[in-house]
């Protein structure tokens, strides 16, 4: 198979036989050590002031929490005030501030009196109750390879198997140009790897054929944890990732190169919703405007947030709360479902299925609401529907 500009991006004949057994599996293999609870789960990326809405809706035997900034203590603090008692990660998110260079591609504290070391930081997390630690890696620039393996290299000396490496990618790093150099480097960290991908908006918008073909290969040959992502997350899981989580809102499921402020700020003050037969995010208003006089085509969701209610009615700023109850509900039915699936061609059946009946309903709506400009899929959901089911079946 080529892409859509005629570059090959089938398996070698190496792989094929190890993604044809992959395929058989019932899941993907399970890391070592404590970094193993994450195997199979699909975890919700959040803000620590998210987490009492989003708690109830969190399932202690599929899912759990991975929340963002470096302040460990206090956040998981606010679990165990909860009487929360289930999976914890701690993400240090320093790629938010800073960038890595070869000489210091991980981030410390200036405030303290002593130096913290790598190894020092990732004490810390689990002192406090995490499950497994993440590294406090600055954010790699396109191109950047020599940071990465830098900062590869330093976590492999560690030898610890409680530790998943975070990779805070430009997507660029992922394209043809560098995806084998890249695929190497972190196939030789001897630990997981949490990959967040770097870019303004969608990273997947751009050439999403092929880098979701890449992200593929990446997932079938790496122990793979997309750890700050959307949708994405279930295709990787689908495909050989060990496990995934999905962010809250639109900033936590990417990262953005720093100093750049994300250009994805709005005006309107209604709320990101998760509409299910589409498989994306709209504003509130946004279903407002393209259902109109319509009002009672606009979806109804039968999760334990909505219990049957239109999604139309998320509108207001107080609504977002509630908006982001009803897609952790919502996507960890699905992620349930497909997890339970019998091996992984199965699963990553049961998502092609899930995304190819969203494009069609981006046709039905369309026609029921006779509109003369269709209502468009996104393109990493076109690219899902469409792509073969598993890698070996390119030809």
């Amino acid at each position: 198979m080529t892409d859509l500009e005629g570059v090959s991006t089938s398996p070698s004949d190496d792989a094929r036989g190890a993604l044809a057994q992959l395929a058989d599996r019932p899941s993907p293999q399970r890391p070592a050590g404590s970094v193993g609870v994450l195997h199979n789960r699909m975890l919700v990326y959040a803000r620590p002031n998210q987490v009492p809405n989003i708690e109830p809706h969190v399932s202690l035997a599929r899912s759990g929490f991975v929340l963002a900034g470096a302040n460990t203590n206090g956040r998981m603090r606010l679990l165990e005030d909860s009487g929360y008692n289930g999976i914890v990660l701690v993400d240090p998110a320093a790629y938010e501030k800073h960038l890595a260079t070869p000489d210091a591609p991980f981030w410390s504290p200036e405030d303290q009196l002593l130096p913290m070391t790598l190894e020092d930081m990732l004490n810390q997390q689990l002192m406090a109750g995490a499950s497994a630690a993440i590294t406090p890696t600055k954010f790699v620039q396109a191109g950047d390879t020599d940071s990465l393996r830098a900062a590869a290299r330093q976590v492999k000396e560690l030898g610890r198997n409680d530790v998943i490496f975070a990779a805070p990618l430009d997507v660029s790093l992922l394209d043809r140009r560098h995806i084998r150099q890249v695929t190497t480097i972190l196939a030789d960290v001897g630990c997981p790897i949490g990959l967040v991908l770097g870019k303004q908006l969608d990273p997947l918008k751009q050439a999403a054929n092929r880098i979701i073909q890449n992200l593929r290969m990446l997932a079938a040959s790496v122990e793979l944890f997309p750890m700050r992502t959307d949708f994405n997350a279930f295709d990787l899981v689908a495909h050989g990732a060990f496990a995934g989580a999905i962010g809250t809102g639109g900033a936590v499921r990417h990262t953005v190169e720093p100093p750049n402020p994300s250009k994805a700020i709005v005006l309107d003050p209604s709320p990101s919703v998760l509409i299910p037969e589409l498989m994306c995010w709209w504003k509130g208003s946004k279903l407002m405007k393209i259902f109109g006089a319509r009002q009672n085509l606009v979806p109804m969701c039968p999760c334990a947030v909505c219990g049957g209610r239109r999604l139309s009615r998320f509108q207001r700023r107080t609504d977002s709360n509630e908006a982001m109850a009803h897609a952790v509900a919502t996507w960890s039915q699905y992620a349930a479902d497909m997890l339970a699936a019998p091996t992984m061609r199965l699963r990553a059946q049961y998502w092609q299925n899930i995304c190819r009946n969203a494009v069609g309903y981006h046709e039905m709506f369309t026609k029921q609401l006779r509109r003369a400009k269709p209502i468009k899929p996104q393109e990493p959901l076109k690219v899902w529907a469409n792509l073969p089911l598993w890698l070996t079946d390119q030809t």
